[in-house]
């Protein structure tokens, strides 16, 4: 009788491990290595394509990272960044993204860094050791991880919201998905989310 106790307790105690892990949010689970880049706890999901070396991308950063930080502070939304990678040189700048992440999740911290990888890219910086010669410079630190999870998952992302084009947001409800691309468009449909 202890026996089967003990089992039935166990799987309890593993049955509420999965429940609790599943209603944690993004930004703070590392599922099989996949760290999300996730912030706010809203109800509408929100899913913002960019690619570093895009310039309307870097061009609609400000307005579109104002509406998207009043949204997240306001609890308005679930913001997830996943960067596409258009460009070649945008593959290492999502890895750095999720060293920086992984190094420090709050969300000012994270739009600070955003607005630093734009800057470098800009400068034209393409390679490992200047990038973070760059960050180092701008008070950036990042800690490594192996990211092939987490890139293989935004990957997902990308296909199942059938992105095309950066600058692109999804606005997900629950019930309907709707996709914006371009600065104006984007900054339209978040401004309806106030």
């Amino acid at each position: 009788m202890k026996k089967s106790i003990d089992i039935s307790l166990a799987t309890a105690v593993i049955i509420l491990l999965l429940i609790v892990s599943f209603s944690l949010t993004p930004c703070s689970l590392y599922a099989n290595g996949v760290l999300l880049p996730s912030y706010g706890q809203g109800k509408i999901a929100v899913r913002v394509y960019t690619d570093y070396f895009c310039g309307p991308c870097r061009a609609g950063e400000p307005r579109i990272e104002a509406l998207l930080s009043e949204l997240v502070k306001a609890n308005k939304i679930k913001l997830m960044f996943v960067d596409t990678p258009a460009h070649r040189e945008t593959v290492l700048y999502a890895q750095y993204f999720l060293y920086i992440l992984n190094n420090k999740k709050d969300f000012d911290h994270i739009l600070t860094a955003r607005r630093a990888l734009f800057d470098s890219a800009s400068n034209k910086i393409v390679t490992k050791e200047r990038l973070e010669e760059f960050l180092a410079q701008k008070g950036i630190g990042f800690r490594t991880f192996d990211a092939k999870s987490t890139l293989t998952a935004m990957n997902q992302f990308i296909k199942d919201d059938k992105i095309r084009a950066t600058p692109t947001v999804v606005i997900d409800n629950g019930k309907q998905k709707e996709q914006f691309s371009g600065a104006d468009a984007i900054v339209k449909a978040l401004e309806l989310l106030k």
